[in-house]
C-alpha cells in the first residue's frame, strides 16, 4: 500500500471519528460557536504553529548531526516536514517515512536514521511529560495515573535500551513476527543511537527544544481560545491541558489519537467552565491547527521529495 492510499484511509478514519463526536453534539449550538470564531487570529496561529515546528526541525538536525548524518539544508527541510503527512499513524509511526526518503535519496542506511527518529518520538514524550506535570498542580491527582504511566513506559525504554541482555529479548520477540522484522536490522544499532543521543548535552538540549514547541503551541492554541471569546483559562494552564490530552492520545495509540485526544481535551476544558459545546468546537479547531495543518503541509512536502535529485555522495555518515 503506498503512501498516499495510507493518508487517504487514516483521514476518512479521521472524518469518521470526528462525524462520531459531533453526531453526539448539539449541531446547531456548536454552528453557532464556530461562526462567530474571530477568523482574524487564524494568521497569528498558522504563524505560531508553523514556529513551533521549526523548533523541532532544529532538534532533528542536531540528532542528525550526533549521529554524524550531513544533509542539504533545503532538502533535510523537505524531508523533515515530509514527515507530518503521516503523523496521524499510532504514534506517529509513519514518520519513519523519513528513513525511506533518505535511503532513496542519499543512501543513508535504515539502520543509521531509523533510531533517530525513535529518539524524537522519545523526545515527544519526555517534553510533553514535563509540561503535562504542571497539570498535577491545576486537575488534582485525576492525572497522575496517566502520566505515572507515561513516566514508567520511559523508564522502561531506557531500562530495555541499556541493558544488552533485555534489548536482545526484544529484538528475538519482534523477528517473530513479519510486520516487525524489517525494524530488526535498525533496531540492533539502536542501542549505540541512543547512548550518543542520551547524553547530559544532547539530551538537555532536546528536552528543551521539545518543551519550547509545546510552549510555542500552547501560545497558537491560546490565540484560538481567544478567537472563541474565553480568556478565563491561564496560559500555563492551557499549556497543561492540551499536553495532558497529547499524552492521553499516545497512551491510546489510536492512530493520531484521533478521538481520545479531543476526547479528553474537552473534557478538560469544560472542568475549567468552557461550556460544553465550546469545547467541543475549540477542540476540534485546535485539531484542525495542531494535526490537520500539519498533514497537508506534510504531504505537499513529501510530494516535493520527489524532486531532490538522488546523491550518494554527498551525505556525510
Amino acid at each position: 500500500m503506498n503512501l498516499t492510499k495510507k493518508l487517504i484511509i487514516f483521514t476518512i478514519a479521521g472524518i469518521g471519528i470526528y462525524s462520531i463526536i459531533l453526531l453526539f453534539s448539539d449541531l446547531s449550538l456548536l454552528y453557532e460557536k464556530l461562526r462567530n470564531f474571530k477568523v482574524e487570529y487564524i494568521p497569528i496561529v498558522i504563524v505560531l504553529i508553523f514556529s513551533s515546528w521549526c523548533v523541532l526541525y532544529l532538534r532533528w538536525v542536531l540528532l542528525l548531526k550526533n549521529s554524524q548524518i550531513d544533509i542539504p539544508t533545503k532538502n533535510n527541510f523537505l524531508i523533515y516536514f515530509a514527515g507530518f503527512a503521516l503523523a496521524i499513524t499510532p504514534a506517529k509511526s509513519g514518520e519513519l517515512v523519513k528513513s525511506v526518503i533518505l535511503k532513496e535519496k542519499f543512501d543513508i542506511p535504515h539502520s543509521n536514521s531509523v533510531p533517530v527518529i525513535l529518539m524524537e518520538r522519545f523526545y515527544d514524550v519526555v517534553g510533553t511529560l514535563i509540561i503535562s506535570l504542571f497539570g498535577l498542580w491545576f486537575f488534582g491527582l485525576k492525572s497522575v495515573p496517566i502520566v505515572l504511566i507515561a513516566t514508567s513506559i520511559i523508564i522502561l525504554f531506557f531500562c530495555a535500551i541499556y541493558s544488552t541482555r533485555i534489548f536482545n529479548v526484544f529484538l528475538r520477540l519482534f523477528n517473530k513476527f513479519n510486520f516487525f522484522q524489517k525494524l530488526v536490522t535498525p533496531l540492533m544499532s539502536l542501542q549505540e543511537t541512543v547512548k550518543k543521543s542520551s547524553k547530559s548535552k544532547i539530551a538537555a538540549t532536546s528536552v528543551t527544544l521539545t518543551v519550547i514547541y509545546r510552549l510555542i503551541e500552547a501560545f497558537a492554541i491560546y490565540f484560538i481560545l481567544l478567537g472563541f471569546n474565553i480568556d478565563v483559562i491561564h496560559y500555563l494552564s492551557l499549556a497543561a491541558t492540551y499536553s495532558f490530552s497529547i499524552i492521553v492520545g499516545n497512551v491510546s495509540f489510536v492512530p493520531g489519537g484521533l478521538g481520545v485526544t479531543e476526547g479528553s481535551l474537552t473534557g478538560l476544558l469544560s472542568l475549567q467552565g468552557v461550556e460544553l459545546s465550546t469545547a467541543i468546537g475549540v477542540a476540534l479547531v485546535i485539531r484542525l491547527f495542531t494535526l490537520w495543518y500539519g498533514v497537508i503541509v506534510g504531504f505537499v512536502c513529501l510530494r516535493l521529495t520527489t524532486r531532490i535529485t538522488p546523491n550518494n555522495s554527498n551525505p556525510k555518515i
